[in-house]
């Protein structure tokens, strides 16, 4: 790998790092921040069981967000 793509990874990996609205951290591959956002705007009575989102690049970290899924029950 070259000096300059090295550089460039790492650019792109620190700028995947900062957390999302949710208060998830965003990951390189992860749950689609849109949905997940969506399901959990919803009451909770009204959430679809199981959760499905589609794995996205650039997406919340996945185990955080099935850890708060489970949490809220």
């Amino acid at each position: 790998m070259t000096e300059e793509r090295r550089t460039r990874w790492w650019q792109r990996r620190a700028a995947a790092e900062p957390v999302g609205e949710s208060g998830f951290e965003v990951v390189r591959r992860g749950y689609d921040r849109q949905q997940v956002d969506a399901h959990l705007a919803l009451p909770p009575g009204e959430r679809p069981r199981p959760a499905a989102f589609d794995i996205v690049r650039f997406g919340y970290e996945r185990r955080q967000v099935d850890e708060a899924l489970r949490e809220l029950g």
